[in-house]
């Protein structure tokens, strides 16, 4: 899961160079101390980004613990039901522009709670999520602040267990100049 967020990030930046410098800059001022880790925003942003758009963990089943109407539909408690991240992440009754990759919207809104569940939520959250988010950011900042990526090839996504891209994600690295200051 770890690996699936981070080639989407990079994909997503490699699409997106001005989001890419911006990461560079924060990066280049980042202590890699634990303490500086709130220093890192846009890079944390734009991992919230990715994760809204291609969430590893695409679908999960949860089990109805109290009955419940869906879409004009009874269910019953100990029925299946498919929690889609995926679908939620691209809602437009919840994001403005769904389908569009825009850190900044993590800024300026505050995203439905319920609409972003990359992690899952409730008693069956995913224990590593804090540290998957750290983990996130600091490897982004690692890899922003010394390469410069660039799409070779649209990936195409599908769901496995986790969300791939069909034949890889394919980006070109370039070492960063170091800073001429």
């Amino acid at each position: 899961t770890s690996a699936s967020a981070l080639a989407w990030t990079l994909y997503l930046l490699a699409e997106n160079p001005d989001w890419q410098d911006r990461l560079a800059a924060e990066a280049a001022a980042f202590s890699g101390a634990f303490s500086d880790l709130s220093k890192l925003s846009a890079t944390r942003d734009v991992f919230r980004e990715t994760l809204r758009l291609y969430p590893p963990v695409p679908m999960m089943v949860r089990e109805a613990s109290a009955p419940q109407v869906f879409r004009g539909r009874a269910v019953k408690p100990g029925a299946q039901v498919v929690v889609s991240p995926w679908h939620l992440g691209r809602h437009e009754a919840y994001w403005q522009d769904p389908d569009v990759f825009d850190p900044s919207r993590w800024e300026r809104d505050k995203p439905a709670r319920e609409a972003w569940l990359p992690f899952s939520a409730g008693p069956r959250v995913c224990p590593g999520a804090g540290f998957a988010m750290a983990e996130g950011a600091v490897l982004l900042a690692a890899l922003m602040a010394r390469f410069r990526f660039e799409p070779m090839e649209t990936p195409v996504p599908v769901a496995h267990l986790t969300v791939r891209a069909k034949d890889g994600i394919w980006l070109d690295l370039a070492r960063r100049q170091p800073d001429a200051r």
